[in-house]
């Protein structure tokens, strides 16, 4: 229903999924998310009143002189609640009691358990509900934890289930601080650790239902409704159970598939046995004009070869000398052990240094050069190949063809002529009646 995650100062990939940028085409990028559908994207929206960049805003907080970070790398600057719309909602029995049933619950420590849970029905709600539950979900999380410590509060509609995204920093009083520094005004300090505890965690959904049915009709928006048996569960583990599910369900799939394909093969099997006996009275006439087929196809090597061999001497030398002086070799040396190490940024990009680039960089360019002139004349022979080999194909199909109907049209007279003189006999397995 809804899952905390924690981030680290530098770690702004989450700031890019809530905000659904656009590429240079005008597109929105999905980073790969197959369960994004980029035509609802536009649906999306941030209730956040603050719509600055969301790195700006995080910086902007950080920068407050009252407020306290640790310069270290593993500090969590910023956490988010994903809160999802219900689905589900428990069945009642006659007398309001919740209806159990055993079914798996998955632990975050990978276990699989047994466990009575409530038996659960799927549920609807209309455009102005989900509205609402999102509104009321975005004003108890802005003050539980503070509006000037908001992000953003974006909510998806583009994805499997609505949900939102809340972004915010963990700040709390510095209690220690104070009480040292009661004459100087008091101190905030950022610390996921004392905020976003195992009480806080445990008690959050069931705080956020009263919320919830204070504010709107009770049990309108079921959110204690059992998916959180096992401990709260991050945002990794739901998209893993997810992805398990779907597993089961394409293995399954894939079984039927397999089936259908065997039935299907072994149809084809009997076809292509039937095909193949059809075919075999015509092997003895392929192999007539399979040594003619082979001459021609030498000659037209030899003739491929005679052409063409001087431009690959030529190619193979300028491949030889790609132009690098000597004194520039161990420049080249370096690169190429650069190449084999990149640096990878944060932000995904990869990074080669190059010694020396001035002298460098000119040498590459001029190797490029040659190395794409090579290509694009080995392309143009390929060419020129296949083509002369699909004329060939052509050639002996049409031969082959002519060649048949002259051996029917000799078998048909000697035929003829035998009757004529009065010998009878039955036809071979390549000749035809007539």
């Amino acid at each position: 229903m809804a899952n905390y995650e924690k981030f680290e100062r530098g770690d702004y990939g989450l700031f890019a999924h809530c905000e659904r940028k656009k590429d240079e085409f005008g597109n929105y990028i999905t980073f790969g998310n197959e369960r994004i559908d980029p035509t609802r994207t536009h649906l999306n929206y941030n209730l956040c009143p603050d719509h600055r960049e969301q790195r700006e805003i995080l910086e902007a907080r950080l920068s407050d002189p009252n407020i306290k970070c640790m310069n270290r790398a593993d500090v969590k600057v910023f956490g988010s609640w994903c809160v999802t719309l219900p689905t589900h909602a428990p069945d009642f029995d006659d007398n309001g009691a919740i209806i159990y049933e055993e079914k798996e619950v998955h632990h975050k420590d990978g276990t699989v358990t047994m466990e009575n849970v409530p038996k659960m029905h799927e549920i609807f709600f209309d455009d102005e509900q989900t509205k609402e539950f999102f509104c009321m979900t975005y004003e108890f999380l802005k003050n539980r934890y503070g509006e000037e410590n908001v992000i953003s509060a974006y909510v998806h509609y583009d994805e499997t289930t609505p949900h939102m995204h809340f972004l915010f920093m963990p700040v709390i009083e510095d209690k220690n601080w104070n009480e040292k520094h009661p004459d100087k005004p008091p101190r905030k300090k950022v610390c996921a650790k004392q905020l976003m505890n195992k009480t806080e965690l445990n008690m959050f959904h069931r705080v956020f239902q009263e919320y919830l049915d204070e504010h709107s009709e009770k049990d309108l928006y079921p959110v204690l409704n059992g998916t959180t048996i096992g401990g709260a569960r991050t945002i990794a583990e739901l998209k893993a159970e997810t992805a398990l599910e779907e597993a089961i369900v394409a293995t399954g799939q894939a079984r039927s598939a397999k089936e259908h394909a065997e039935a299907e093969i072994a149809q084809i099997d009997a076809k292509v046995e039937s095909t193949r006996k059809s075919a075999k009275e015509y092997i003895d006439t392929l192999h007539k004009y399979e040594e003619e087929a082979e001459k021609r196809t030498e000659a037209l090597l030899d003739d491929l070869e005679q052409k063409e061999l001087p431009v690959v001497k030529q190619l193979k030398g300028s491949l030889s000398d790609l132009g690098v002086p000597n004194e520039q070799y161990s420049n080249m040396k370096i690169l190429a052990t650069n190449l084999e190490n990149p640096i990878k940024s944060k932000s995904g990009k990869t990074y080669v240094e190059i010694p020396n680039p001035d002298a460098t960089l000119p040498i590459l360019k001029k190797m490029v050069h040659k190395v794409i002139a090579v290509i694009e004349k080995v392309i143009d022979i390929t060419d020129q190949v296949k083509e002369q080999v699909t004329r060939t194909r052509v050639s002996m199909r049409e031969r082959l063809t002519a060649g048949k109907k002259e051996a029917d049209r000799q078998n048909a007279e000697r035929w003829a002529a035998e009757r004529e003189n009065g010998i009878v006999r039955k036809p071979g397995r390549n000749e035809h009646t007539i």
